[in-house]
């Protein structure tokens, strides 16, 4: 799940705010959040 999510945001498919339910359900860190963004993950 976390390559997809990482592939999809990358692909444009997923928004910043899409991408940050895959920090929220632990598919993604919160520094990998960070590294693919550039900014810091915030609890939606």
């Amino acid at each position: 799940m976390r390559n997809i999510g990482i592939r999809y945001y990358k692909m444009g498919l997923y928004n910043e705010e899409q991408f940050a339910l895959f920090v929220k359900r632990g598919f993604v860190t919160e520094e990998e959040f960070k590294e693919l963004t550039g900014q810091e993950y915030q609890d939606i």
